[in-house]
């Protein structure tokens, strides 16, 4: 469910792909900072979209920092410090709890579970902290384990209940732009769902896992794709914003997994 919120760097200039990296690396140190060391592996490219969405619907000013990192111990690297690159973070290791808890009770994945454990402290620090948000986005994936369990074979169902969660960790607070995040987070959620179950049919029908899409035909997820992907867009537009980066998730990176995924199948034929 997560993974999918990606860049096409070919597309990208210079300058955005620093400042993308700037974000990534920010978010990756407030992980470190707010929520030790072993947070940093919940890092991924979905929440640093966020990051930079919300910098921009809200033109936040970032401080800029440079540090030397683990992977990368030659040269410094830059990163950016801000208030919602610690939202972020916060979101970061909610989502990824439940998500750790998520693999555990589907397949039993030991690493999973060890690693749900290691994060239980700071996962009930963030949900102190947003009970709202932790109670929605529980409820949602109770929901959705629900439509699991008893094999609903209705894809708007699923797709809801992320679109959901994904609308509430969008909008950091109620204010003039709350609507709008959620709308927008709520449509990407929507998309991203259905792209997963679409790249993972294959493998969910060999391991006899729950896929909305047993049922559908490969011949219309093209068309089921566009559509959403239509309404997000429409979305975002109304954030009022224009930044680079997003657009180039939006009309190019987003893709990219199930590209990577049709060109298997024709391959496979």
């Amino acid at each position: 469910m997560y993974g999918n919120i990606l860049t096409n760097p070919e597309l990208l200039q210079i300058e955005d792909k620093k400042y993308y990296s700037s974000c990534y690396c920010g978010l990756c140190r407030a992980l470190r900072d707010k929520h030790k060391q072993i947070s940093r592996l919940t890092i991924n490219y979905d929440m640093t979209f966020l990051v930079i969405l919300l910098n921009e619907v809200y033109k936040e000013s970032n401080i800029e920092k440079t540090c030397r990192c683990i992977l990368h111990p030659l040269k410094k690297r830059t990163y950016l410090k801000g208030r919602f690159i610690d939202y972020v973070s916060d979101m970061n290791v909610l989502l990824a709890y439940y998500n750790l808890l998520d693999d555990w009770n589907d397949d039993k994945n030991v690493i999973a579970g060890s690693y749900a454990k290691l994060l239980k402290k700071e996962f009930n620090k963030v949900s102190s902290k947003y009970p709202i948000k932790a109670k929605i986005i529980e409820k949602n994936l109770k929901e959705l384990n629900e439509i699991e369990k008893k094999n609903i074979l209705n894809p708007d169902l699923p797709a809801k209940c992320c679109g959901n969660f994904f609308g509430e960790v969008f909008s950091p607070y109620e204010d003039e732009f709350s609507k709008k995040l959620k709308d927008f987070g709520n449509s990407l959620g929507k998309f991203v769902y259905i792209e997963d179950a679409c790249i993972d049919l294959n493998s969910d029908i060999k391991h006899k896992r729950y896929n909305p899409l047993i049922t559908s035909s490969k011949l219309e997820f093209d068309d089921m794709l566009n559509l959403l992907l239509a309404d997000c867009i429409e979305n975002y537009k109304k954030l009022n914003i224009s930044n680079k980066i997003l657009e180039n998730v939006l009309y190019s990176g987003i893709w990219t997994k199930y590209e990577i995924y049709k060109k298997k199948g024709e391959k496979n034929k």
